[in-house]
């Protein structure tokens, strides 16, 4: 028995090590690759308790299962759960006692069960804190260009789940070096400041705005195709347009891009930039006659 617990270490160790390196890869690619490391946590951890016939190795459940639900959303719990839930009926059947008596086994069960959700919440609760502390323009409001691709890429993958679209505006404001040149920092800032207010009138609850660099706004719009997506951003550039802004006529050049139809993060801001450059680049001149 001593032997095959010592030979149920590597594989032990190695679930272990799997189930980090899922966290790991899943926060660097969108959480794209949790379920496959999932099935590799649970393949490494049946063969250690194979090979141990259970014993202290159980304590390693809710460990992975903490691992799996603190990097994936909440509408893939149930199915991160249920191959959870499985082997443990499967270790009960083999073993009801779970290494001891009867009644000891079920306490022993239900404890597995609770420590994984207890830690599965306790893991969860510092990535929610990170967001919320997450950084934001003091000037906007909004959140500044490091947050950008990380909220981007998570909500693609929640539009992709849901099977919606989500799409992207790119707002620049026209002329901002001459506007720095005559108002001055200070003056300036208070004019982008005014900008974004009018911006968020436009948001709904589920948009995110994003100040991604001096005169440039980035607006995530879960939900709404490229033609909703376009009046959106026609409305924001009229409203703000439409009066003096600290008595100054204010303009915005919009370009606008929509995933699923855009498949890439990458892909997707860069044509949205691409028709804000489009749309500011002056008119060919015409040849007189």
């Amino acid at each position: 028995m001593a032997s095959s617990q010592r030979l149920s270490v590597l594989p032990a160790l190695a679930g272990a090590l799997a189930g980090l390196q899922s966290t790991k890869t899943a926060r660097a690619n969108g959480r794209s690759l949790a379920h496959t490391y999932a099935v590799c946590d649970w393949l490494l951890l049946g063969v250690a308790l194979t090979v141990a016939g259970g014993g202290w190795l159980d304590l390693m459940i809710p460990v992975l299962v903490a691992g799996q639900l603190s990097v994936s959303p909440r509408a893939d719990w149930p199915f991160l759960l249920a191959p959870t839930l499985l082997f443990l009926i499967v270790v009960a059947i083999a073993d009801p006692t779970l290494g001891g008596d009867r009644t000891a086994g079920l306490v022993r069960f239900f404890v597995l069960v609770a420590g994984g959700a207890v830690a599965a919440h306790e893991l969860k609760r510092p990535h929610q804190r990170r967001v919320k502390i997450a950084t934001v323009d003091p000037c906007t409001g909004f959140y500044t260009q490091s947050r950008l691709h990380a909220m981007l890429a998570e909500g693609m993958h929640a539009a992709s789940i849901r099977h919606d679209p989500l799409s992207v505006v790119c707002l620049r404001l026209d002329h901002f070096k001459d506007t720095q040149a005559f108002l001055g920092a200070q003056g300036s800032e208070a004019l982008l400041s005014a900008v974004a207010h009018r911006v968020k009138r436009h948001l709904q609850p589920d948009d995110t705005a994003f100040r991604v660099c001096a005169d440039t706004f980035v607006v995530a719009l879960p939900g709404r195709t490229l033609k909703e997506a376009r009046q959106e951003a026609a409305a924001i550039c009229h409203d703000v347009a439409a009066s003096l802004i600290d008595r100054r006529r204010q303009t915005l050049t919009a370009g606008t891009a929509s995933f699923p139809t855009v498949r890439s993060l990458q892909e997707l801001l860069q044509e949205a930039s691409d028709g804000v450059r489009t749309a500011q680049a002056p008119l060919p001149a015409v040849a007189s006659q």
